[in-house]
């Protein structure tokens, strides 16, 4: 894992933690654009200007904003090269996915007393 400094509009300082990719290893892939990290969580304290528009005193309040990168998540589990997919509302994309891929409870059966 590893934090370092990055650019959010609406935070100041603004951070992303990385984690190691676990498609490739870390080897690089097209995946993690060939850095061997994929960011998995961009952070950062809000910045006094958009607490103030939002009828916040940041003298007396502060915040802490993050995103977790889930479909990143998904991509490692479940070994989706592109990203693009989980946007691309293409049904053949799901193909890649085994039924064994994913556990569903069965409700239809009742339990005989």
């Amino acid at each position: 894992m590893r934090l370092r400094p990055g650019f959010f509009p609406f935070v100041e300082p603004g951070f992303e933690l990385d984690i190691q990719c676990l498609i490739c290893g870390g080897e690089g892939c097209s995946s993690c654009k060939d850095s061997g990290w994929l960011e998995l969580c961009p952070c950062g304290m809000i910045h006094p200007n958009v607490l103030k528009a939002g009828g916040i005193d940041p003298e007396k309040y502060s915040g802490f904003a993050f995103g977790l990168g889930l479909t990143r998540l998904a991509m490692m589990k479940y070994g989706v090269k592109d990203i693009r997919v989980f946007n691309s509302c293409n049904l053949k994309s799901l193909s890649q996915f085994t039924n064994s891929s994913f556990t569903v409870p069965d409700d239809t059966k009742k339990e005989e007393a």
